[in-house]
């Protein structure tokens, strides 16, 4: 082996789930060690001053242990200790701050239901994200020591999200660590309103891009202010990114198969969408986790361009539901040969909604199901959109509801026509020759 590094332990020994842990734990990091030519020396008694690694191993129930807990603080803050979290522990859980260590996390929640799920050895169904923090913890760890460490070629500020996108960030981390830049934040910021500021925008300086996953729900992160760490880093590097001008770039991220119905997250994507100051140098993308690697790839490498889209619709349709076979009904019912005809379900940026909305003569809202702030927003949209550039005025507006029992009536006057029907019964007649 070429370099020995040294690596010491700590963890509650009552807790048996964790000691079962521990040994393929240690078995398993110094194969992957090996492969890098490395060799490792175990030690159970952790010290502050030393070169090596400290690993702590924590579940949610060693935070009832009060003497456990203040034995593995004074690591909390140490480069070179890795808190191994094993089971849910949330920003709050007894007070522990666990935002001061650099975390890796072998569990997360399944976006969709909420459910937990642990990163095991031999867990048929979760072994190979067992493997995959192995191999993260292991290049962290070869990469600091490595004499031929290259230089990065900048810094990326990749933003904190909720747990159930940890599994997602973490994909985008490994992604833009390969390609040789350093993604930052590696810790959780702070639960106090004004010390995460101030790191967010420490973390901020010199980043010339940064990626905003938006999840599926709304989570408050300071109790006091009712905001979430999602919405103030947006907040914050909208700032950044404004005095910064054409030195960095913003993506705030979307993915395409969320179809986002917490209200207090639904107001908040619009807000993003909408507001001037957001809008500055950032790209609003809801697309896939593939689809954005390309893009910031490009962007990355300056072969990104931003095109101007010559293929503008005559009639342009906004549904709130991502349902593909119902958008396409509507376009069957207003198809006409000689016009182009788009909707919004298409993974389109808002830049993108809004041009459409400039451009088109026909525009028809589908509005399936109560959403009162979704209505209002497009609605808003519709007339703020011809404020843009070279707008065309409106032939007609249409609003299309499914049920009598949506209540629109605080709407239907800025409409042209309104249609209460199924789509299988819907007729729209769109024709540009008729006002």
């Amino acid at each position: 082996m070429d370099k020995s590094i040294s690596l010491s332990f700590c963890f509650r020994k009552e807790n048996k789930a964790v000691v079962s842990f521990t040994d393929p734990f240690f078995q398993d990091l110094s194969k992957c060690f090996s492969r890098f030519k490395v060799s490792t020396t175990l030690s159970d008694k952790p010290e502050l001053d030393s070169d090596g690694y400290v690993f702590i191993f924590l579940s949610k129930q060693d935070l009832d242990d009060n003497q456990f807990v203040n034995s593995i603080l004074p690591f909390a803050e140490s480069p070179n200790t890795l808190l191994i979290n094993l089971d849910q522990i949330k920003f709050v859980d007894k007070g522990f701050p666990i935002h001061k260590f650099k975390i890796f996390r072998f569990w997360d929640e399944i976006k969709e239901t909420a459910e937990l799920r642990l990163f095991r050895r031999g867990v048929a169904e979760n072994n190979a994200l067992y493997w995959e923090k192995i191999t993260d913890i292991t290049i962290e760890i070869v990469e600091k020591y490595s004499k031929a460490t290259e230089k990065r070629k900048g810094k990326i500020f990749l933003a904190q999200t909720d747990n159930a996108q940890s599994a997602d960030r973490d994909n985008l981390r490994r992604d833009l660590v390969e390609m040789g830049y350093e993604v930052i934040p590696n810790k959780l910021f702070s639960l106090d309103y004004n010390e995460c500021n101030q790191q967010v925008e420490q973390q901020l300086k010199d980043c010339s891009l940064i990626i905003h996953p938006i999840p599926l729900v709304y989570s408050k992160y300071f109790a006091e202010k009712g905001i979430s760490i999602v919405e103030q880093q947006c907040v914050l590097s909208s700032k950044y990114a404004a005095e910064k001008q054409h030195e960095v770039t913003r993506i705030i991220w979307i993915p395409s198969d969320f179809d986002i119905t917490d209200e207090e997250n639904q107001i908040f994507v619009e807000k993003i969408q909408r507001d001037q100051d957001q809008a500055k140098n950032t790209l609003v993308l809801k697309v896939t986790l593939e689809e954005l690697k390309k893009i910031y790839r490009k962007l990355l490498s300056g072969e990104y361009k931003h095109q101007v889209e010559n293929n503008l619709p005559d009639v342009y349709v906004v549904a709130d539901n991502d349902d593909e076979k119902r958008s396409e009904s509507i376009i069957r019912s207003a198809q006409n040969p000689e016009m182009a005809v788009k909707t919004n379900f298409r993974g389109i940026t808002y830049h993108q909604h809004l041009n459409y909305l400039a451009n088109s003569k026909v525009v028809v809202i589908n509005y399936t199901s109560e959403n009162e702030p979704w209505l209002t927003m497009k609605v808003n949209d519709i007339y703020k959109s011809k404020g843009m550039g070279e707008s065309k005025p409106f032939t007609k507006i249409i609003l299309v509801k499914e049920s009598k029992d949506l209540d629109t009536a605080a709407f239907e006057g800025r409409f042209s026509e309104v249609h209460v029907c199924s789509i299988e019964d819907l007729k729209l007649n769109v024709a540009l020759r008729n006002n």
